[in-house]
Order: structure tokens, then C-alpha cells, then sequence
């Protein structure tokens, strides 16, 4: 999505030859779980990420945030009212619980999802011609000695991970992987002795990216190939959509095809379901409890985005202005 050359990704520099795929692997775990939530984070905006939750029979207020992945952590502050409703929360709740999915348990199972079966490594899913058009883009990203050869041992759907990682990092550049938006939301709940819980497991994050059959996470790859040019002015719109809170502007482009996950079948397996799931769940948490909700802003809008739902459940969702 994002045109850039990028020399050191998840711990690692490309200007080393002689690293090995396991140890490369190895190196780039901790980055990529503090991302792995990159697929589902569409974005809103500072004008738009805060909604108050009411009605309903709720004797107290639940909030509604929505996250950017790889925007940094300076968004709480700047968000009119969000360190208030940290404060006034019963729990704080977000796609998973942070500090366990950074675990090495976590971590282990994610590489074990993310690793392909020795029958379909990369290098064998994909043609020579498409093979020579990723190294194209690994190059690009990554430097001249990247190639898809060193990725091989990886699913596309987490080579697809990486690279997207790499392009948000172009739009926010100050990034860092150890102070992640929604880690940091949570961190600053239980600082305040708030109770911290996730609508998911590692597993059930794990399930949702890499759901899909090797050969369509191969398409999905090479469309991402294909849609580079495109991608990359998408990305910066919804960049700039975030930080203007513009819902609707966010949705049109994550609709885009160019965007790579525009499918019905991926928007079904990563958003739609998902938000069905956390909203069975939020059915038992709003009565009980003042409740942030923080999850990835793709989450939010649309007919089937869980402010939709929980106004059909009866709930009033008001912008926080």
C-alpha cells in the first residue's frame, strides 16, 4: 500500500546476507504481534473515534473507541474525552487482552499459524512470474537483498501482515511497536485498577487472519502486488481520514478493490463476524458495567459495524465531540 524502501522491518537489517529464514523469524515475532490486528484496522477520526454509549436501560455510560494500529499513542491525548472515559470505566475491553497476546505463549502459537505447511511454501504457490513480481516489491520495501525465497517458510497471508505493516509505517513514521495504541489504552486502564478484557483469543485472531486456503492467501498476495501504485495513496487517505474523523470516508476506501481487503469474503471472516461475536458479548457487559470498548476503527461503520448494531439493540451511540 505504502511506497517506500524500508532497510530494517521487525529486526531486520537486509543489508545482512547471511541470516537464516528461522532466525528472521524469529527476530520480527514481537513486532508483528503488536500488529497482527493490521488487517482488521481500517481507520476513523479524532472527530469521530469516541462514541457515547446510553439508553437502553443503562444506568451509566459506555464508550465506544476506535483504534488505529500503528498510529501512535499521542491519539489518547488528543481525543476530546478519552482519558476521561478511561477513568470513568468500570473495564476496559478491547480485541484482545494485550499484555497476553505479547506473551511467548501468544507468540508461539502465532508463528505456529503463520508458518505454511513444507508442501506450500511461497516459493512453490506461486509461479516464477509472480515470484519475480514480489521480489520486485520486497525490494522496494525492504531493500536489494530481500527476495520472496527468504519469506518462503510464511503463509501469504503473513507476508501480507508485514508489508502492510511496512506501509503504515510510511504514513506514521514515529511509530513504535512497544507503544501500540491499544496496548496503551489498556496499560493506562490498569494503572487505574480498571479490569482489562478481549472479545478474543491468539487463536481466535489467528483463525480470522489466516482462515482462508493457502492459494486464495496467494491471490490475495499478488492482488496486493498488483494494486501497489493504488494502495499507496489509499493508505495515505486513511491516514488522513483517522486524524479527520471522516467514518464514511474510511468505509469508501476500505471498500476500495485496490485496498486488498474489499472481498465479501474477507470483510464476512474479518469484520462482520467478528462484530457479531464482540456484540453478543457486549449484551453482557453493558447492563452490569461502565464499559471503553477499544477495537480496531473498521470495526465501527457500516450497516453491519457495531455502532449500527447497537443502535438496532436500542442503544443510543452519539459522537463525543
Amino acid at each position: 500500500m505504502y511506497n517506500t524502501k524500508q532497510h530494517h522491518i521487525s529486526g531486520f537489517n537486509t543489508k545482512d546476507t547471511q541470516i537464516s529464514n528461522k532466525n528472521h523469524i524469529c527476530k520480527m515475532k514481537k513486532t508483528v504481534l503488536s500488529l497482527l490486528l493490521i488487517i482488521s484496522a481500517a481507520v476513523s477520526g479524532n472527530a469521530q473515534l469516541l462514541w457515547k454509549i446510553s439508553g437502553n436501560g443503562l444506568e451509566k455510560p459506555s464508550y465506544l473507541f476506535g483504534t488505529h494500529h500503528v498510529a501512535p499513542v499521542s491519539v489518547i491525548d488528543s481525543v476530546a474525552g478519552l482519558n476521561e472515559a478511561i477513568a470513568s470505566a468500570d473495564k476496559i475491553y478491547g480485541e484482545m487482552i494485550m499484555s497476553e497476546a505479547m506473551s511467548p505463549q501468544s507468540q508461539q502459537i502465532m508463528m505456529g499459524h503463520a508458518m505454511a505447511p513444507q508442501d506450500s511454501l511461497l516459493t512453490s504457490v506461486l509461479t516464477p512470474a509472480q515470484t519475480d513480481s514480489l521480489d520486485v516489491m520486497l525490494k522496494n520495501y525492504m531493500g536489494p537483498m530481500a527476495s520472496a525465497k527468504q519469506f518462503a517458510q510464511l503463509k501469504p497471508a503473513m507476508l501480507c501482515t508485514l508489508i502492510a505493516m511496512i506501509q503504515s509505517q510510511t504514513v506514521f513514521p514515529n511509530f513504535n511497536p512497544q507503544q501500540q495504541l491499544d496496548s496503551e489504552i489498556q496499560k493506562r486502564g490498569a494503572a487505574l485498577g480498571k479490569e482489562i478484557g478481549g472479545f478474543e483469543t491468539i487463536e481466535d485472531q489467528c483463525n480470522a487472519i489466516f482462515g482462508s486456503s493457502i492459494i486464495e492467501q496467494a491471490e490475495g498476495l499478488m492482488d496486493m502486488v498488483r494494486n501497489d501504485s493504488r494502495a499507496a495513496e489509499i493508505a495515505k487517505k486513511l491516514a488522513k481520514a483517522y486524524l479527520a474523523g471522516d467514518l464514511n470516508q474510511m468505509l469508501e476506501l476500505m471498500e476500495d478493490p485496490a485496498s486488498g481487503d474489499s472481498s465479501d469474503e474477507w470483510n464476512e471472516r474479518m469484520i462482520n463476524k467478528r462484530n457479531a461475536n464482540w456484540a453478543r458479548i457486549m449484551a453482557g457487559l453493558l447492563p452490569s458495567a461502565s464499559v471503553l470498548i477499544a477495537v480496531g476503527a473498521g470495526h465501527l461503520p457500516g450497516e453491519k459495524g457495531l455502532i449500527s448494531i447497537l443502535r438496532k439493540e436500542g442503544y443510543s451511540v452519539e459522537a463525543v465531540k
